[in-house]
């Protein structure tokens, strides 16, 4: 059984075995499987129970078990009208001649069939599928993402293509509905219903037909393409080019004949790899490459983009190209969360220290071994967020030799920068929001269980205890507590005053009762977010008064 997993892994203390080639009257469900039970004189129950085909399997009618059990395991092929896979388990060894339909519903159950799988419709909901149809029309009932397969019809176009009689009371896909239609011999789609990728096809080749001067922006978008569309080199005018959230996996040769572009958004698109003839697009000034999870390299001929003003290469954890530093126009990065495993934290990338014009980097919920000192190199910079970010390190540069950094963004860090924020006078936008005190809280029992541990454990987990014990506060339903974060005192504000320039202040999720004085000397904010605090009505009052012209965001307290 060790290789027919996860069969292997579920019970099945009683099995139903077929030697040879079975044929199945009727369908294989539930009550047949009762009745094969009764018939045996067994417990009817049909808990732990495994049906093993040593063989191949003939089912006149359809495959419908349904529930967790019983397990079916046919280690030869399947001929069936519909099969329905769902909280049951499923393993097929050969191939499965299906007549109508495969159904995968729900997200319990799984089936695996090793060899092909003929089937006119593979219809499937959140299930784990893993089959190898062919000649199918494959349709996505549950979402429009191609989760198991690339679907031709997804959960959007289905109003779209199907005739009413699929549909429920409720204008829901019914898919007993649907089989009745196709067991009747008749069309389930209705007159020239196509899938969308086909009509997007058609629809470029449209345009590529007319006049390709007068084409200048084409957004192509969540348009279920699977592959770069190299028609599109033929508009050789085109200048902003968003081909985001397709299944496109390559961005090949052809991209480098688009010599006029100036924009390229392929966001989400499942990107792999890139062809150095991207080096080709000299007049590029913004490049969208974020969240292609699986691009493992970039290619050098980025250090080719002259007129690149902006990158985004959020989640991509794939190192920058050293040629990058070669951008003199490059004002702004984002790399949002490119490096989140806080167990293997990432070197900084260096190359961004090269960046002569560098003003904006987004570098939020990156986990790295250091902030280097280097970074101190970039000195336009005018935007940094860091909220969610992380070194291993102790030290950190000193932000105040930034003299044009107008916008900092540092959610949950105020009690690490508090001592030097408010001497970056230069800053216009400033976010220190959610830094609410975090506690611990243990009981004596629990104490004590850890103090017998100690002499087991290591070092560190003994300093650690004698810590806890030396900080510990008793809460008044008996528990003692220990601060993990601290929370911002409102006294921690006082030197907030000297940034004069200051015109947008985030102070959410702070819990603060009241604000220093000297924070009404701030005569420049023109926004402030005090969400999630604790002010009572007469300092608001006071913060509405000393206010007038300010945007105060007050709602969620």
């Amino acid at each position: 059984m060790s290789l027919y997993d996860p069969i292997n892994h579920l019970d099945h203390d009683r099995i139903i075995f077929f030697e040879g080639d079975t044929t199945i009257t009727g369908d294989l469900d539930s009550d047949w499987a009762e009745a094969v039970l009764e018939e045996l004189k067994e417990n009817t129950s049909l808990r732990s129970v495994l049906i093993m085909i040593q063989g191949n399997l003939t089912v006149e009618g359809d495959i419908l078990i349904g529930d967790y059990h019983p397990l079916l395991l046919v280690l030869g092929n399947v001929q069936c009208g519909v099969l329905k896979s769902g909280d049951d388990t499923i393993y097929i060894t050969g191939d499965a001649h299906i007549k109508y339909a495969f159904f995968g519903n729900y997200n319990d159950g799984t089936i695996n069939i090793d060899g092909t799988t003929y089937v006119p419709y593979v219809l499937n909901s959140n299930h784990a599928s893993s089959i190898e149809p062919e000649g199918a029309i494959l349709i996505n009932l549950y979402s429009d993402l191609n989760d198991f397969f690339e679907y031709d019809y997804t959960r959007e176009d289905l109003p779209r293509v199907f005739i009413p009689a699929v549909f429920d009371d409720r204008d829901d896909f019914d898919p007993w509905k649907f089989f009745d239609i196709i067991k009747a011999g008749q069309s389930p789609f209705n007159e020239g219903a196509k899938p969308a990728r086909l009509i997007h096809e058609e629809e470029l080749a449209g345009i590529i037909a007319g006049n390709i001067e007068e084409v200048l922006e084409l957004d192509l978008s969540d348009k279920k393409w699977n592959v770069f569309p190299e028609s599109i080199a033929q508009l050789k005018y085109l200048k902003k080019l968003n081909l985001s959230k397709n299944d496109i996996t390559e961005i090949p040769a052809a991209i480098g004949e688009l010599e006029h572009l100036e924009e390229l958004y392929m966001e989400g698109c499942g990107v792999k790899t890139i062809d150095d003839a991207i080096g080709k697009l000299k007049k590029l000034r913004v490049l969208d490459l974020g969240a292609n999870h699986y691009l493992s390299s970039f290619p050098d001929t980025f250090g080719e983009l002259s007129e690149l003003q902006v990158l985004k290469v959020d989640y991509i954890r794939a190192p920058l190209p050293e040629s990058l530093s070669r951008l003199e126009k490059l004002e702004e990065i984002s790399m949002y969360s490119c490096y989140r495993d806080v167990n293997d934290p990432a070197p900084f990338p260096e190359v961004l220290t090269g960046l002569k014009n560098l003003k904006r980097l987004d570098f939020r919920e990156n986990k790295i071994t250091e902030m280097p000192e280097s970074i101190l190199k970039i000195q336009p910079l005018e935007e940094f967020l860091w909220t969610g970010g992380s070194t291993q390190s102790q030290s950190f540069p000193d932000f105040t030799q930034f003299k044009q950094l107008k916008k900092l963004v540092i959610s949950r860090k105020f009690n690490s920068w508090k001592e030097r924020i408010f001497n970056i006078s230069s800053l216009e936008h400033l976010g220190i929001d959610r830094n609410k005190e975090h506690k611990e809280y243990f009981n004596q029992e629990t104490l004590e269980i850890w103090t017998e541990m100690a002499a087991e454990k290591d070092e560190a987990f003994r300093e650690h205890l004698q810590w806890m014990q030396e900080n510990k506060q008793l809460e008044a339903d008996g528990r003692f507590s220990y601060i993990l974060t601290p929370g911002m005192n409102p006294e921690e504000l006082q030197d907030i005053y000297k940034l004069h320039q200051l015109k947008y202040l985030d102070l959410s999720f702070n819990d603060l009762a009241y604000l220093p004085d000297t924070f009404f000397q701030l005569e420049r904010l023109e926004y402030l977010d005090l969400r999630y605090n604790k002010f009572p009505e007469e300092v608001q009052e006071r913060i509405n008064k000393a206010f007038p012209n300010t945007r105060i965001i007050w709602m969620g307290r």
